[in-house]
């Protein structure tokens, strides 16, 4: 009886007193999947020699200097008038490959021409029938696709410029179609459901799923409205981004920051006209990174943007805020538990970053052993992606511990693995806290400041 009293005291007392802890902010500019400046390639035939495939080791130094995500641009011009080939099918799947094993994902896009401007695109039935094609492909390598990239229209698939009625056109302006309803439909069955399209102007989403942007409560529901983000090929390049704004800019900017708190928000900078010098410098471009929630942009397009950036200062904020960044701002947790008992587990997330998480992401709490053995992973209902962009969220997880858990003290754990399987343990793929100190390269956790004692 006084054995079975005192292990009762010692679990209600674990679960009573809590041990706390803070931390401090890390500045540091480090790699986090799915999220920051991007790299180009390119396939393309030229004079009848395709570009080479994508190779690992060349892929992996990319990643070694911070970049987690490959823009894989598809021209497949060859095939503007027939099915793609099983070699080029092939190509692509081998491309996934690598990416894979060099830790990185990709935003695939297709177009059938690389300009310049009128040259032709496909028929609507030959979109529909390259998606078809591409969509077992799609499933196979859904883990490493970050989003897709509608594509496929018009000059570089970028949505104008259509040679075969995929757009509609009235005084000037590009409007959807019957044409381009159908390609918006079959990219997203195409995809896996778990997985995001961009489009390339803000009018067509308004116009496809109508006028008003996404609400909490709409978010990643799983409709087509919730899965279709946004690219801006252009951005800061003019006036109204060089038209992927109508004179309805501010409505239309309006939509963008409401709506891309959900999904992905991608692009590039494309040059400087000469009415937005002081557009493209730091002080716009930061506050419309962060009003309108950017993801990712690309590392090598437009330089002189780009360059501007670096010398006025704010490269640095861009390269750490682009998407989401959290830090651990404090935590506490059980200084002891039981076996089969709950293990309380409260912090504070912010979000320092420009946007959010879009694709879903397990939260797990981690005890590792000090005395050393295998460690114990505790499922959470968490939903990062809730963690949003200019905030501080308060997270109260209460975690079963198993049964057979081995009494002794645990260092705890935040971890946010990839969803996939085949990536949920390797360390690249896993979520970095901006928290001084808490980053353990070698498992892909945050550790904890906290040590917890399980007893029988």
């Amino acid at each position: 009886m006084k054995t079975l009293c005192t292990l009762v005291a010692f679990a209600a007392l674990g679960q009573a007193q809590m041990n706390k802890a803070s931390y401090q902010p890390s500045e540091e500019n480090f790699p986090n999947p799915e999220r920051g400046f991007y790299y180009q390639t390119t396939y393309q035939v030229r004079d009848g020699k395709a570009s080479p495939p994508l190779e690992a080791a060349g892929l992996a130094k990319w990643r070694d200097s911070g970049v987690t995500l490959i823009r894989a641009y598809y021209v497949i011009t060859e095939f503007r008038d027939a099915p793609l080939s099983p070699a080029m099918l092939e190509r692509i799947r081998a491309d996934f490959a690598a990416l894979r094993q060099a830790g990185m994902k990709v935003i695939p896009r297709f177009a059938y021409n690389f300009g310049p401007i009128g040259t032709p695109d496909a028929s609507v039935e030959r979109v529909l029938g390259h998606l078809d094609q591409l969509a077992p492909l799609f499933k196979a390598n859904e883990d490493v696709i970050a989003f897709l990239e509608s594509g496929f229209i018009g000059t570089w698939g970028e949505w104008h410029s259509s040679t075969n009625n995929l757009l509609g056109t009235s005084a000037g302006i590009r409007f959807a179609n019957d044409n381009t309803r159908a390609i918006v439909k079959k990219l997203l069955e195409s995809l896996p459901p778990g997985r995001m399209i961009a489009l390339r102007y803000p009018r067509h989403k308004m116009e496809i799923f109508g006028p008003e942007p996404l609400t909490e409560s709409e978010a990643f529901g799983g409709t087509p409205k919730a899965r279709t983000g946004a690219h801006n090929d252009c951005f800061l390049a003019s006036a109204n981004d060089v038209g992927t704004y109508t004179n309805d800019m501010e409505r239309e900017k309006q939509f963008y920051r409401q709506d891309n708190l959900f999904v992905p928000q991608g692009g590039e900078t494309c040059g400087i006209r000469p009415d937005a010098r002081e557009r493209a410098a730091c002080p716009t471009a930061l506050r419309e990174q962060e009003q309108l929630h950017f993801t990712t942009l690309n590392s090598g397009y437009n330089r002189q943007v780009l360059d501007g950036w670096r010398q006025g200062g704010c490269m640095a904020e861009v390269e750490r805020r682009l998407g989401y960044r959290f830090r651990l701002v404090d935590s506490e947790t059980s200084t002891a538990a039981a076996a089969a008992s709950e293990l309380r587990v409260n912090f504070t997330v912010a979000n320092d970053g420009f946007a959010n998480l879009y694709n879903q992401r397990p939260v797990e709490i981690v005890l590792r052993p000090k005395a050393g053995g295998e460690a114990v992973r505790l499922a959470t209902k968490e939903d990062p992606r809730r963690w949003m962009t200019g905030r501080t969220t308060a997270v109260r997880i209460s975690a079963p511990l198993p049964k057979g858990i081995k009494p002794g003290e645990y260092d705890v754990f935040l971890a946010l693995p990839d969803m996939a399987d085949s990536l949920r343990s390797r360390p690249e793929y896993a979520v970095r806290f901006a928290s001084a100190g808490v980053w353990d390269a070698a498992t892909g956790m945050n550790r904890m400041a906290h040590v917890v004692k399980i007893g029988r």
